[in-house]
């Protein structure tokens, strides 16, 4: 395998929000943040791999392309994690929303271009990484956020 700087797959981004907010999701909709915790799994196949898109998502984005990008206005990331190689990011979704732990706070976020109900959960607790790894049926790579 390559070196994991450039290496495409599958992520998840751990973000915490202390407040609650109003935000407009792009042309998706208005959601309404609620503190406690929230996963985000993505997918990264283009330039620069994994570590590219993480490094994209610890910023605050001028102009936000995704919608994780409006939820990062509001949401500070805490912790990342990845399956380099795979693409398995509909699994993971499918995975986390069968969790009793975990909630669904906006339908459609991050999935607008798949099957999927969403690509982002809530939790009121901070998730452990081994908790996930069992729950994802994967071993995650920790990315350097």
């Amino acid at each position: 395998m390559k070196d994991n700087i450039s290496v495409h797959g599958t992520y998840l981004l751990l973000l915490e929000c202390n407040n609650e907010a109003e935000l407009s999701i792009g042309k998706l909709g208005e959601m309404v943040t609620e503190p406690g915790f929230y996963l985000y799994v993505g997918s990264a196949c283009g330039p620069g791999g994994i570590q590219a898109r993480i490094n994209h998502h610890m910023q605050i984005a001028v102009r936000p392309h995704w919608h994780i990008d409006y939820l990062r206005t509001v949401a500070g990331l805490v912790n990342a994690w990845c399956a380099y190689g795979s693409r398995c990011e509909h699994e993971w979704a499918y995975r986390l929303s069968q969790s009793e732990a975990a909630k669904e706070p906006l339908k459609g976020f991050g999935s607008t271009d798949c099957d999927c109900t969403t690509h982002l959960f809530s939790f009121k607790r901070k998730p452990i990484k081994a908790e996930l790894e069992k729950m994802l049926n994967n071993k995650l790579a920790s990315v350097k956020v």
